[in-house]
């Protein structure tokens, strides 16, 4: 009864996803990202602005850190460490309003784009042949329009927003480090050449790990269901043993896939966090003996530190992301080989 009268209170279901219904019922020749988002330019791009305001509401703490401490701490002002941290307060105040409405933004453009993806896939079910479900297992179908649609789904309510919140982050944290002092950003361009050959090698053996799990939970659907619906037969020939015994191994071999993916991460996150302290302690020691030569400031040193803690951590952020980027990419894969399928009957 309680979990009655909070549903109860809820407010009404009255929103309409806003796309066209015939369009996306309609067979195509090919189906990708681009047909996918078709029509949802404008509200894209509004969530592109919030997510640039987000990135360059990040990138400006730093400069108001450094602003306190050479203006404020170092001189003694107390009137310049409060205007900075004054500062600073409303851009995180804006910044959390931002990543709101980015998030609320995508997220709403996503569900509208997956609601007609589940009408263009269903109708294109409903165009099938019988052969074609005949030869194909119905959990295999249900893996279509659930698991692989779900993954999509986690992808781009958050994944996509962090994803482009992260690469823009890192590129103006590029271009800000170069600016403040050249010769320090020497010191941690020099863990760039590291970064790109592991994130490569991460990228390759990952994306096959990935296609192989999304394969076998197929599998693994597809057996289950078989199970279920033809239960009755099995306890009849007393087949139960032998349908749990496929079921742990097609289970197990889902999980051996996973557990390959989660051990290059491992291996990944770890190796970056190495490279983001080795730039950390070298920028340090360079930057300590230029303060005391005074050729650079205190603040600038402490801003030049936070912006090395900043810049490496849109890359393990992408890192974590990478992993629903390849669920999504091997699941949309999935559902383009489906809706590729001819039918037998037109």
């Amino acid at each position: 009864p309680e979990l009655l009268e909070r549903v109860a209170a809820l407010p009404p279901a009255d929103d309409t996803p806003d796309v066209d219904e015939r369009r996306a019922t309609e067979p195509e020749d090919s189906y990708g990202l681009r047909r996918l988002l078709r029509g949802l330019g404008r509200p894209l791009l509004f969530a592109l602005l919030l997510v640039v305001a987000d990135a360059g509401a990040a990138l400006l703490l730093p400069i108001l850190i450094r602003h306190g401490i050479d203006e404020g701490v170092t001189r003694g002002a107390l009137d310049g460490v409060l205007v900075a941290a004054a500062i600073a307060l409303g851009v995180v105040l804006a910044q959390w309003l931002v990543q709101y409405g980015g998030l609320r933004a995508v997220g709403r453009t996503g569900e509208r784009a997956l609601y007609a993806l589940r009408l263009k896939i269903f109708s294109h079910l409903q165009r099938l042949g019988l052969d074609y479900y005949e030869r194909e297992l119905t959990g295999r179908v249900m893996t279509r329009m659930t698991t692989d649609v779900d993954a999509l789904t986690t992808f781009l309510q958050t994944g996509l927003v962090q994803a482009l919140v992260s690469i823009m982050t890192f590129l103006g944290i590029l271009g800000a480090l170069v600016v403040i002092d050249p010769q320090l950003a020497l010191v941690v361009l020099a863990t760039l050449v590291p970064l790109i050959i592991g994130t490569v090698f991460f990228r390759r053996a990952s994306v096959k790990a990935y296609e192989l799990a999304r394969e076998r939970v197929a599998g693994v659907n597809a057996d289950l269901q078989e199970n279920v619906s033809g239960l009755r037969l099995v306890q009849a020939a007393r087949r139960e043993a032998g349908a749990e015994e496929r079921f742990a191994e097609r289970s197990d071999g889902y999980r051996r896939a996973r557990v390959r993916g989660q051990w290059l991460i491992s291996i990944y996150f770890p190796f970056v966090q190495l490279l983001a302290t080795v730039a950390t302690a070298g920028v340090l020691v360079l930057g300590s003996g230029r303060v005391a030569a005074g050729t650079l400031t205190a603040g600038a040193l402490v801003a030049y530190l936070l912006y090395i803690e900043l810049f490496f951590a849109p890359v393990q952020q992408l890192s974590q992301v990478f992993d629903g980027y390849q669920q999504a990419t091997v699941s949309l894969g999935r559902i383009q080989e489906l809706l590729r399928e001819p039918t037998s009957t037109p």
